[in-house]
């Protein structure tokens, strides 16, 4: 993980010390700008969000992951997942989906980095087969508990349980088809393609850590809300219902609207800061998420 986390740095860090050099108009004068050049280049405003994915994702890797090993290691575990009525069988799979999800979550970031800078191509290449590994076999598994088997203790009370069912099976569908695209676009030589399938795959790679990150939104903005005033009511199943499918669903849209207006020449006219300022925005919206995560996680 040093590695991984080394590389990220030193990357943002070399962006952050280039000069910008500008020409002026008319003179032929050329002279470096402030440090603030940075806030100019979309490779680091690209690293930048990149990273932010990778640190704020590490609580929930870090506790998916031993979660899921936990079980898988020695058949048991205290936590609510495996306490259920289930057939062992399907908590096997769950356990492996956790783990599986786990490191696809850690590696998916790094791997779309390598791609971008376009150096350590040996890297990028074993990273890459490795990550596309790990997502077909924990997309598997996934589906498999998602499709046959249903948690009893999960929404009988507030009729959320099928339609997240629904989304958890649908996801392994997706994983399964932007997979087949990486591997073709690849195959073809299509780079541009296979770039732009290699980002919808670190979308859906780092979807269950997203569906966190809505309901921390959700903790954020209405259950604390709601516990400082009785007469706001939080619809769980809502929560549920839209996390599940919104994990992927709107990630995947957001992405699929900047691909159409960039294809249509509608990006060219933007400020050249434009790139710096989407990025702190998505790394804002992530890291409330993460924070109201972290609460549920440990305090509600």
């Amino acid at each position: 993980m040093s590695i991984i986390k080394a590389s990220f740095i030193n990357s943002l860090s070399k962006k952050s010390e280039t000069l910008m050099t500008v020409s002026l108009a008319g003179s032929g004068e050329v002279k470096n700008s402030s440090s603030l050049s940075f806030m100019t280049d979309k490779l680091f405003a690209k690293n930048m969000f990149l990273l932010s994915i990778w640190i704020f994702s590490i609580p929930f890797i870090y506790h998916a992951f031993l979660i899921g090993f936990d079980f898988a290691s020695d058949g048991q575990s205290e936590a609510g997942v495996f306490t259920t009525q289930n057939p062992r069988a399907a908590l096997y799979l769950i356990a492996w989906h956790m783990m599986l999800g786990a490191t696809m979550n850690l590696l998916a970031p790094f791997q779309v980095h390598l791609g971008l800078t376009r150096k350590n191509k040996s890297w990028h290449r074993w990273v890459g087969v490795t990550t596309l590994a790990i997502g077909f076999f924990g997309a598997t598994v996934g589906s498999l508990y998602f499709s046959l088997y249903q948690d009893v203790n999960f929404g009988t009370q507030n009729h959320a349980e099928f339609p997240v069912y629904q989304a958890g099976g649908m996801y392994g569908v997706v994983m399964f088809y932007i997979l087949f695209k990486c591997v073709q676009s690849l195959v073809q030589k299509r780079y541009v393609a296979h770039k732009e399938w290699a980002i919808r795959f670190m979308i859906v790679a780092v979807g269950s850590w997203l569906a966190r990150i809505i309901t921390g939104w959700w903790v954020m903005l209405f259950v604390g809300a709601a516990s400082m005033d009785s007469t706001i009511a939080v619809d769980e199943s809502f929560i549920q219902i839209s996390s599940s499918w919104g994990f992927y669903l709107l990630p995947l849209a957001i992405y699929e609207i900047y691909l159409r207006l960039k294809r249509s020449g509608k990006t060219r006219n933007l400020p050249v800061y434009a790139p710096f300022v989407t990025s702190l925005t998505g790394v804002f919206v992530l890291g409330v998420g993460t924070v109201g995560y972290l609460v549920k996680m440990y305090y509600l």
